[in-house]
C-alpha cells in the first residue's frame, strides 16, 4: 500500500514539470526564453525551502511518528498543488511551489517510515522497492503530464495531480499502519555501547555525500542532455524527443538499480556497494564526453543510471543503520535536506559548466567527481578497517584495499 501510494504521489509531483513552461506563458510571458527561466526557477523553488526545513520536520517525525508526517506531507500537496490551477501570474506560483517545499516531502518522509518499520534484514530491499517505485513515478509522471496538457489544458492537469495525491493520502490512511514514537529508553538495550542518542554526523556523512553527489549528478546532465543531443545529431530529428526517450529510459533502468542494489548491499555490505557504484557510475559516465553519436550517449546514460539508481537505496541503508532508532526521522530529514541541495545545485552546476566549457564538459565533470567520490570513500573505510599505528606499514593498508577489491 505505501509502494503505491508513494507512485500515485510522486506521478503526482513530476506531472507538472513538462508544461510549467507553457503554463508560464499562459501566465503572462510571451518570450519562450523567458518563459523557460521562471520555469526553472519555479521548478527550483521547492528544492531550495525543502532543503532548509526537511531537518526540522524529520525532527518532528521522531515524536509524533512517521505515518503522521507522511499524511501531513501528502495532505497538503493536495491543496498547494491543487491552489496551482486559479493562479494568475507566475509570481504566484513561485509562492506556491516555495510554499511546497517547506511543507510536502513525501519521499523522505515515506523513506523514513521504511527505515524505522523494516526488520534490519529486509531493510536494504525494501528501501530498494521504494526507490524502484519513485524512479518508475519520475519515468512515468512527466510523460502522463505532457498527455494530459494537450488532452485536458494545463489548469484542469493541476486538479489531476492534486488527485493523484490525494488518492495517495487516502492508502496512507487506511492502508499503512501508524508507527509508534521510538524514545531512547526504547532502545537501550539494544543500543547499549552507543552512549548517547544523539546524531553520530561523522557516520552520516558518507550516505548524505552519496545521495548529493548522485542527484547532482542527474540533474547536471539532464540540463545539458537536449543541447548534447543537437550537437550530436546536427540537429537533425526530434531533438526533445531524443532527449525525453534518453532521460525517461534512463529512469527505468535506474528503478531497477535500485531494487537490485538494495539487495546486494545485505549480501556485500553497504560500503563496498556505494563505493563500486559511484566508481562504475562514474567510470560509465566519463566516456560520454567523447561519443561521436547519440546511441553511443544513450548506452553509457542507461550504465551511468543503472549504477547511480543502487547507490540511493544503499545510502539510505547506511543512514538508517548510523542513526539511532530514535532519530532517524531527525536522519533522514537531513538526507532530505542533501537531497534537495543536490536538485537544487545540479541543474545550475550542468548550465554554467554547458555554457562555460561545453557540453562535452558537463558530463565529464560530473563522472570525474564520481570516481573521485567513490576513491575517498573507499580509501577512508579501507584506512579505518587497517586501524594503523605508527608502526603499521603501508604495505598492509593496500593489501586490505586488493582484498576488498578482490571480494
Amino acid at each position: 500500500m505505501l509502494l503505491v501510494s508513494q507512485l500515485l504521489a510522486t506521478t503526482a509531483f513530476m506531472f507538472v514539470v513538462p508544461f510549467m513552461p507553457l503554463y508560464v506563458q499562459q501566465l503572462g510571458v510571451e518570450d519562450a526564453g523567458s518563459a523557460a527561466a521562471w520555469a526553472g526557477i519555479i521548478n527550483g523553488a521547492s528544492g531550495a525551502t525543502m532543503a532548509l526545513v526537511a531537518p526540522l520536520w524529520g525532527r518532528l517525525s521522531d515524536r509524533t511518528g512517521r505515518k503522521i508526517m507522511l499524511l501531513r506531507a501528502t495532505l497538503t500537496a493536495v491543496f498547494v498543488v491543487g491552489s496551482m490551477a486559479f493562479v494568475s501570474a507566475p509570481w504566484q506560483l513561485l509562492i506556491l511551489r516555495l510554499l511546497q517545499g517547506t511543507l510536502t516531502g513525501t519521499v523522505p518522509a515515506a523513506t523514513a517510515l521504511v527505515a524505522s518499520t523494516a526488520p534490519s534484514e529486509k531493510a536494504g530491499g525494501r528501501l530498494g522497492a521504494l526507490q524502484t517505485t519513485i524512479f518508475i513515478a519520475a519515468g512515468v509522471g512527466p510523460a502522463i503530464g505532457g498527455i494530459s496538457a494537450d488532452a485536458a489544458g494545463l489548469r484542469p492537469s493541476f486538479f489531476l495531480a492534486s488527485g493523484l495525491l490525494a488518492a495517495s493520502t487516502v492508502l496512507v490512511f487506511f492502508g499503512v499502519a501508524r508507527d509508534r514514537p521510538l524514545r531512547a529508553s526504547d532502545t537501550e538495550g539494544e543500543e547499549a555501547g552507543t552512549g548517547s542518542s544523539s546524531l553520530p554526523y561523522r557516520r552520516l556523512l558518507p550516505g548524505l555525500l552519496t545521495l548529493f553527489a548522485v542527484h547532482v549528478s542527474i540533474t547536471s546532465a539532464a540540463v545539458a542532455l537536449p543541447g548534447y543531443v543537437h550537437a550530436l545529431s546536427g540537429g537533425v530529428g526530434a531533438i526533445a524527443t531524443q532527449a525525453g526517450w534518453i532521460i525517461g529510459t534512463g529512469a527505468l533502468v535506474a528503478s531497477m538499480g535500485s531494487l537490485f542494489g538494495g539487495r546486494l548491499a545485505s549480501k556485500i555490505g553497504t560500503r563496498r556497494m556505494i563505493a563500486f557504484s559511484l566508481a562504475l557510475a562514474g567510470l560509465a559516465a566519463i566516456p560520454q564526453a567523447l561519443v561521436a553519436n547519440v546511441p553511443e550517449l544513450w548506452a553509457l546514460r542507461l550504465m551511468t543510471s543503472l549504477f547511480l539508481g543502487g547507490a540511493i537505496p544503499v545510502a539510505n541503508l547506511l543512514i538508517k543503520n548510523a542513526a539511532p532508532p530514535e532519530r532517524q526521522g531527525a536522519a533522514f530529514g537531513i538526507a532530505s535536506s542533501a537531497t534537495a541541495m543536490g536538485f537544487a545545485f545540479g541543474p545550475m552546476g550542468g548550465g554554467l559548466i554547458a555554457s562555460s566549457l561545453g557540453f562535452r564538459a558537463a558530463f565529464l565533470i560530473p563522472g570525474l567527481a564520481l570516481f573521485g567520490l567513490a576513491l575517498v570513500l573507499g580509501i577512508s573505510w579501507a584506512l579505518r578497517l587497517t586501524e594503523a599505528g605508527p608502526g603499521r606499514t603501508r604495505l598492509a593498508f593496500w593489501k586490505i584495499i586488493l582484498t576488498h577489491l578482490v571480494r
